[in-house]
Formats: structure tokens, C-alpha cells, sequence
């Protein structure tokens, strides 16, 4: 674009304020943000993370037959955003809306990574955190958020019913990079097909899934739910 360097500079800056640029793995380098991927669905579908996350989902999928989906952490804004979804056979599901942020405090997708947050992060959602998407009359409870989410950490894994919409049921599962919690592996699948004893192999295939993918991001810490699963 033939730009002075100064012009460059402050322009990539702007960008990195709306979350359009973020920095790269050296600190002289810059990539496309998730705001840019939120906005170009195409772009998002070429990114490393997701592109690396396809063959863990397929196995989720392979193992369960249920509906897979990615789920990113969003840290400019504090919310979740679904940027893929891998189908079963089953002809009745939730169709997932790709590219939409939405709220970290309420449904899997955004519970297995909101536990797994620093604690000065949950505050922050808690404090400017709204109704269920699902039932407007449902206010956020942070007594009843906060135990939540420990039972989430000790298990490994978040289980919802129909806190994001009616009639569905979620699971989800954190996946980390070598800085932190970044994203979750999810599945959703209608309530009149669930029963309480499908949550084990449920939770069993994401946690599995999501641990793998953790450590081929570079995660080298424990597996949350490791102690809980061993006893």
C-alpha cells in the first residue's frame, strides 16, 4: 500500500482496538483478530485453530453421533463465539449460529470456558452479565454461578439444559493453549433425545477429545476432571 511505516503502525493499532488485529507470536508481527473472523466466516474457516480442531470434533461426532461444535473465547468482549459445527446422522438437531458472540455465563458453550477463566474475568462477566438468552424472566444467580462453575473445574466438564435455548441440552469441555483456556469443545442434541445416562459417555468422548487437542496446542498441564475421573 506503499504506507510510511508510522502510518502502518498507528493504523494496525486502531484495528487492534476493535479487535480486528491482534499480535503475533513475535512481538514485531500482527494476525487477523477474532472481531475479523466473527465478521469473515470464510477467513475464520482457514485459521489454525480451527482448522486443527476438525479431526478432534470428528471423533466426538464418531464417538457419540451427536453434534459437535467449536466454541472460542472472545477476550476483547468477554463472551463466546461458535465458529464451527460437525453434524451426526441424527435428522432432528440444533443448527448452531456460526460468528455470534454470546454470553460466557449462561449454556455449555460458554460455561466450559468461563470456568476456566482467571477469577478477576469471571467477576467482570458476572458483573455485566444479563438474563437467559432462553427465558428473560431467568436473572443470573452469582451465588449459584459461582458453585457452577467449581463443580465444572472438579468435573472437567460444563451440563446444561436449556439455558441458551429451549429444549436443548449441552455439554462442553475447555481446550487450552500453552497460555490458558482458549476455546471448548461442545455437544448439543435435542432434550427429548437425552437421557441421564448418556452424560458419562458424553462427557467422557469431549473431555478425551478436548485433552488431546489442549496438548497438540501446547497445553502441558493437567487434564481438569483427571482426579475426579480417577477415583
Amino acid at each position: 500500500m506503499n504506507l510510511p511505516a508510522s502510518s502502518t503502525h498507528r493504523l494496525l493499532h486502531l484495528l487492534m482496538n476493535e479487535g480486528f488485529v491482534e499480535r503475533g507470536e513475535d512481538s514485531r508481527t500482527y494476525r487477523a483478530g477474532l472481531e475479523f473472523l466473527r465478521v469473515g466466516g470464510l477467513l475464520a474457516s482457514r485459521t489454525d485453530l480451527t482448522n486443527l480442531a476438525h479431526s478432534f470434533m470428528q471423533a466426538v461426532v464418531d464417538a457419540c453421533d451427536e453434534t459437535c461444535m467449536l466454541s472460542l473465547y472472545v477476550p476483547r468482549t468477554r463472551n463466546a463465539m461458535v465458529v464451527r459445527a460437525i453434524h451426526g446422522s441424527h435428522p432432528l438437531r440444533y443448527e448452531a449460529a456460526l460468528y455470534e458472540l454470546s454470553a460466557l455465563a449462561w449454556g455449555a458453550t460458554g460455561l466450559g470456558i468461563l470456568a476456566f477463566l482467571p477469577e478477576t474475568v469471571i467477576e467482570e462477566v458476572i458483573a455485566q452479565e444479563g438474563p437467559s438468552p432462553a427465558d428473560p424472566r431467568k436473572a443470573l444467580k452469582p451465588a449459584q454461578l459461582r458453585r457452577d462453575l467449581a463443580r465444572i473445574r472438579e468435573q472437567g466438564y460444563a451440563h446444561t439444559h436449556g439455558q441458551k435455548v429451549k429444549g436443548a441440552v449441552g455439554f462442553s469441555a475447555p481446550v487450552f493453549n500453552s497460555a490458558g483456556v482458549v476455546a471448548a469443545l461442545c455437544i448439543t442434541l435435542p432434550e427429548n433425545r437425552y437421557e441421564d445416562g448418556m452424560e458419562p459417555r458424553l462427557a467422557r468422548a469431549l473431555m478425551k477429545q478436548a485433552g488431546l487437542f489442549s496438548a497438540s496446542l501446547g497445553w502441558r498441564g493437567p487434564t481438569p476432571g483427571m482426579a475426579a475421573r480417577a477415583a
